[in-house]
């Protein structure tokens, strides 16, 4: 048995729960169940005579020995996989898009439409999701990244300048709210992915320090919103994401002020990707799309900005 390679289906249940040290999301990555996951692993362990990982509870911890072997295996892995797509000869099929879930529902879906016209004979298969697509390993050719930027090993780009600013429900009367001072009587909503965007945006808008009556913290930026169109607090959000509540009355910008983020949407993809035309038409109209949003969002006047009474400036964050 020492002789003979192990079945891939070993190596990439190995490979998931490595990188994700945990048996039910590399399950669900792999659409196994966690014990399938466990028997594959026990297999391999069994194959190559070392232990892999050390069980914890709850979670796992690799090894030194499975350290090492990950490292061949991720190379491997996606060795096998670019072999694959060159024999797959001329760029054809769907064209797989890895794209944030906020940046999914609230943008690329409603827009979708307007690609498929551009782009008859390009079809995408989109997958929303909230973590970051391993390219050495998932069927993925193009995704949507928020962050700086760059990714190792990626050619990645910024495909919007991102702006953020407060919204409320329209029960929040503007006497309620009249400058960013005003926070501090009322509940802000934080979204965990982007835990210091509140202190930025404080920052920028001259209220650095401002403690508010309450804080409250959701996974995503879509319940975050939900919440903030129910009344229960102050959300952040960008007019791309929010354009439709905004426009239809569920939400309202109270401020004027726009604080710039240093994180914005990138578009990432395999450095040979850039070869791919399917993937060329996809960020173009993505750059296009989003620049026509920008351009025809009324222009609004910087707020005046207040500082809090004996309040001291913070040290700079990112989105």
């Amino acid at each position: 048995m020492r002789g003979e390679l192990p079945p891939i289906a070993f190596l990439r249940a190995f490979s998931r729960a490595a990188e994700t040290l945990s048996l039910k999301e590399a399950a669900a990555d792999l659409n196994l169940s966690p014990s399938a996951v466990s028997r594959q692993i026990q297999s391999l362990e069994a194959h190559l005579g070392v232990t892999l990982f050390r069980r914890l509870n709850p979670g796992l911890e690799v090894t030194e020995e499975g350290l090492r072997y990950l490292e061949t295996v991720n190379r491997v892995l996606g060795e096998l996989r670019r072999a694959q797509d060159a024999l797959a000869g001329p760029r054809s099929g769907p064209l797989r898009v890895s794209a944030l879930e906020s940046f999914t529902e609230s943008w690329l879906v409603p827009h979708l439409s307007d690609f498929e016209r551009a782009h008859p004979g390009i079809e995408l298969q989109v997958e929303a999701t909230l973590r970051y697509a391993d390219f050495e390993r998932d069927p993925v050719d193009v995704a949507i990244r928020f962050g700086t930027g760059p990714w190792a090993g990626l050619h990645s780009e910024p495909i919007v300048d991102l702006t953020y600013f407060p919204v409320c429900s329209p029960a929040l009367g503007g006497s309620a709210l009249r400058e960013p001072a005003d926070l501090r009587w009322h509940t802000i909503i934080h979204v965990s992915q982007t835990p210091d965007a509140w202190s930025e945006w404080l920052r920028q808008a001259g209220v650095p320090g401002l403690r508010p009556k309450r804080s409250v913290t959701y996974d995503h930026l879509s319940i975050a919103l939900s919440a903030a169109e129910s009344g229960h607090g102050v959300a952040l959000s960008s007019d791309f994401l929010c354009a439709q509540r905004l426009a239809t009355g569920r939400l309202r910008a109270p401020f004027e002020f726009r604080a710039r983020s240093a994180s914005t949407y990138h578009l990432v993809c395999r450095p040979e990707g850039l070869d791919d035309p399917r993937i060329v038409a996809l960020r173009n109209w993505l750059v296009e799309a989003l620049r026509e949003a920008e351009r025809l969002r009324p222009a609004q006047p910087r707020v005046r900005r207040n500082r809090l009474r004996g309040s001291a400036p913070l040290g700079s964050s990112r989105l």
